[in-house]
């Protein structure tokens, strides 16, 4: 599904509207607490009623792979194409299986989560996560409140939150950042040594 997010890189995946996603599903600082209007403005969006129709209709983890590509084809792809249209046309105007899956997409069967799509801060970088939400606050709230919603009812799952960890959340589509490396001891002999640098996050980002 020309790679998502190019300039915003961002199939999934990830999110600030909901607090990112709820910190990409729980890594991020809260916000401060935003005025009503504007709180009710970045409340994630109800999934169309034609997706969650579909979703309900597909066990998608009983599918083969012959049923889940004509799902793709014939539901996901036509549906997650409106919102991204709409919120970029001239981005996405084009958008296909590549544009999520990678240019790659039929060698690598179209696994997911996609490594061609922007790498997110691990669980736990809360400070990654508002500096993806200063950079990119359109595309985080887009990701957030409209993208990751509808392909969790597409797909007949239960959007991620602190209390359903295994529903459909930003990491399904895009992979981590490399993690910081631990500390190094000061070497023997030489009390207070600062350990190395950690070594930059490898892959696409924001």
């Amino acid at each position: 599904m020309t790679k998502i997010f190019s300039s915003l890189a961002i199939a999934g995946l990830i999110a600030a509207a909901s607090s990112i996603s709820i910190a990409a599903d729980e890594g991020a600082a809260k916000p401060a607490a935003p005025k009503a209007d504007a709180a009710k403005a970045e409340a994630p969006k109800a999934p169309s009623a034609a997706a969650v129709a579909a979703g309900k209709k597909i066990d998608w983890a009983k599918m083969d792979e012959n049923a889940k590509k004509k799902y793709m084809k014939s539901t996901v792809l036509p549906t997650m194409k409106k919102l991204f249209v709409a919120f970029d046309k001239k981005k996405y105007s084009s958008m296909n299986c590549q544009t999520c899956h990678g240019e790659k997409a039929v060698e690598n069967k179209f696994k997911m989560p996609s490594a061609e799509l922007p790498k997110l801060p691990q669980p736990t970088d809360r400070a990654g996560f508002m500096a993806v939400q200063q950079k990119k606050p359109e595309a985080v709230k887009f990701m957030g409140t409209e993208v990751k919603p509808t392909m969790a009812a597409l797909l007949g799952k239960t959007e991620w939150s602190p209390t359903a960890p295994e529903g459909f959340g930003c990491y399904a589509c895009h992979t981590k950042e490399a993690a910081a490396a631990p500390p190094v001891p000061p070497a023997a002999g030489k009390p207070g040594a600062p350990p190395p640098a950690a070594p930059p996050p490898s892959g696409k980002g924001w």
